[in-house]
């Protein structure tokens, strides 16, 4: 199922003309600042210039770009003194301030710079005042590394989180409206002329250069590479990956507590371990499924604010009722997104956007300078992580961490984002049932799994969930087409996401679980990891030979089997050589012959088990269950 084409809309145009770009770069910054901006008269430096409603925050010139974020030009010790900025931000709920320039940037315009910061304003002023503080510096007319967009679309994510944020870099128009144009990218997966025209609107001759429309694009066309979750041997969402590609690629996407949980192991794999856990113990949702629902909730208010506006400024048609929906933004409908402003005219009239295979065209191996993940500490996965510790059960096979592991307690200096546990709305339910159930005929979600008296209990659960994970002949034809949906949907759509974490069939979870594993590019344990495992069959800890990723993921995968097995003992040794067959690609006649990677895998069970008996007997008396 293809999704939904995005109407056609004009590819955004720069503001200045191609002789006006040549001069200013060719003219040095302090020297253009001087002979071009006005010096102290500059009228992005006072409100004189400027109408009250071009003044969100009085006494500079702003705008709402969303209900939550703000573009303006800069504030200087003498605005904020003047026109009491600080008590206007908290009456307006601002919680950041993110600062596009550089030290020294403009030191002719307006009042002299603060001699300590290089910038019109102490940002120590807004920090002594509980308001975050970011600098992420690019040139004045220019752009910043990808990386360096990238870093400031996952900080203005978190900030957004924190309450309203307010942007500027000189004008507020430039710099401001690329970051705020590429956030918008980032959380609604919309097209880059959307996000551009969109900003425009609210902030007119937003996004002024060719450089600058084109690092929106180029950011475009980069997020598009990263966002296929599942690796399609149809070539239609590009070529399949490898376990390193995809955290690589995740390593881009995900910021915070988030990034730091998930730094070596696949978020899918990661919640369909955890969904199945859940539903095998009988527990509630964790909160960072909540969060999940209650994310695709607020993005598709925004999303609709935005085609709405856009719709009203006859930049995209009306939409059909039919048409409506998250899928609007996928990736196959993004605008082209590289080099079109080389292009000739005549060609872009033409041709308003591109296949999948022309977003393929970055490589992972291009990425691999940036996008590395940090290593951190060794940790053993399991369900526990995402459940609430009121609803933890007393089970050695809910342990989490090694003996003598300590979370790490750096931080990022910028990406500081605890993941919240929310409850969802029954509106946000109702929706997400309502449109699952025509994708998804037998959809359920967990919290009808919790309110149903008549639903099997916990051990009815297990077994069938160790049935389907330990079948080794291929799924029935509907399951295969329900997992194939699900598949869809997460290559297409942020939208993938919220089915994925209220699926309930145990059938199409363990689909899930073993198609993304014997899809990557190669088997995750290849036949010399499978020969170093047996050589240290009888070492403490087995999987230490292995990579990290390696180890990370494969802990988590374990972690689910002890959860299912735990209560279905007797399918245990099935469950395993399903795993086996899923890391390796070796065939089921050959499954046998692996008998020590068997005694490996149960090693690392019971490695699990031994090492938290004792701090589960320590914990039992004040566990509820």
């Amino acid at each position: 199922m293809m999704p939904t084409l995005t109407p056609h809309i004009p590819v955004p145009l720069p503001s200045y003309s191609q002789a006006r770009e040549n001069l200013v770069r060719a003219i040095p910054p302090r020297l253009l600042c001087l002979l071009a901006c006005g010096g102290i008269d500059c009228r992005y430096e006072g409100p004189e210039c400027w109408k009250l409603n071009q003044q969100v925050i009085r006494g500079i010139f702003s705008s709402w770009v969303t209900d939550d974020i703000i573009a303006m030009a800069r504030p200087s010790n003498r605005l904020i003194e003047k026109y009491n900025i600080i008590e206007q931000f908290r009456r307006l709920n601002v919680r950041s301030i993110i600062n596009m320039q550089f030290p020294g940037e403009h030191a002719h315009c307006g009042p002299p710079l603060d001699l300590e910061s290089g910038f019109t304003y102490s940002p120590q002023i807004f920090m002594d005042n509980d308001i975050y503080f970011y600098n992420f510096g690019m040139p004045d007319f220019g752009v910043s590394s990808l990386v360096g967009i990238i870093d400031g679309v996952k900080v203005l994510a978190f900030a957004v989180r924190e309450g309203r944020v307010a942007v500027h870099c000189h004008a507020g128009l430039g710099r401001t409206g690329v970051l705020i144009a590429c956030y918008l990218i980032y959380t609604l997966r919309i097209s880059p002329s959307e996000a551009v025209h969109y900003v425009r609107i609210k902030r007119p001759r937003s996004i002024q250069t060719r450089a600058q429309i084109s690092q929106v694009f180029d950011f475009a066309r980069l997020l598009g590479t990263q966002l296929v979750q599942y690796p399609d041997l149809s070539l239609r969402h590009g070529a399949p990956f490898t376990l390193q590609h995809y955290l690589n690629r995740q390593a881009l996407l995900l910021h915070g507590q988030e990034a730091r949980t998930l730094r070596q192991t696949p978020k899918v794999v990661y919640l369909l371990c955890v969904r199945i856990s859940c539903l095998v113990l009988g527990l509630p949702a964790s909160p960072e499924v909540h969060a999940e629902l209650e994310k695709r909730s607020a993005l598709r208010t925004l999303i609709r604010t935005v085609r709405e506006t856009l719709v009203a400024t006859q930049y995209l048609p009306l939409l059909r009722e039919g048409h409506k929906g998250s899928r609007l933004g996928s990736v196959s409908s993004w605008d082209e997104p590289l080099g079109f402003l080389e292009r000739k005219r005549g060609v872009l009239l033409d041709k308003r956007s591109y296949s999948d295979s022309d977003l393929s065209k970055i490589t992972d191996q291009e990425l691999s300078p940036y996008c590395t993940p940090r290593l951190g500490n060794e940790r053993h996965w399991c369900v526990q992580d995402l459940i609430r510790p009121d609803l933890r059960p007393v089970s050695p096979v809910l342990a989490t961490l090694s003996p003598g592991h300590q979370t790490s307690k750096k931080e990022s200096h910028t990406l500081n984002i605890p993941i919240s546990s929310m409850k969802t709305s029954n509106n946000c339910a109702k929706s997400l049932k309502c449109k699952a159930k025509k994708a998804l005929p037998k959809y359920s979600s967990n919290i009808e799994l919790c309110r149903n008296p008549h639903t099997p209990g916990p051990t009815s659960l297990a077994r069938a969930f160790a049935k389907a994970m330990a079948e080794q002949g291929p799924p029935g034809e509907t399951i295969l087409q329900r997992s194939a949906l699900l598949q869809e949907e997460l290559n297409s759509s942020d939208y993938g996401w919220a089915l994925l974490v209220t699926e309930s069939d145990p059938h199409v979870l363990s689909c899930l679980l073993w198609t993304w594993l014997e899809k990557l590019r190669e088997p995750l344990l290849s036949p010399e990891d499978v020969d170093r495992l047996c050589i240290g069959v009888n070492n403490r800890k087995p999987l230490s030979v292995l990579k990290k990723s390696q180890r990370h993921t494969i802990y988590c995968l374990l972690s689910c089997v002890s959860t299912v097995t735990s209560l279905c003992p007797h399918r245990e040794d099935a469950v395993l050589q399903r795993l086996i067959r899923a890391l390796t690609r070796r065939p089921q006649e050959e499954i046998g012959n692996l008998a020590t990677l068997m005694k490996v895998l149960k090693a690392s069970l019971r490695e699990t088990f031994h090492n938290y008996s004792y701090l589960m007997r320590a914990c039992s008396t004040n566990a509820t269950l």
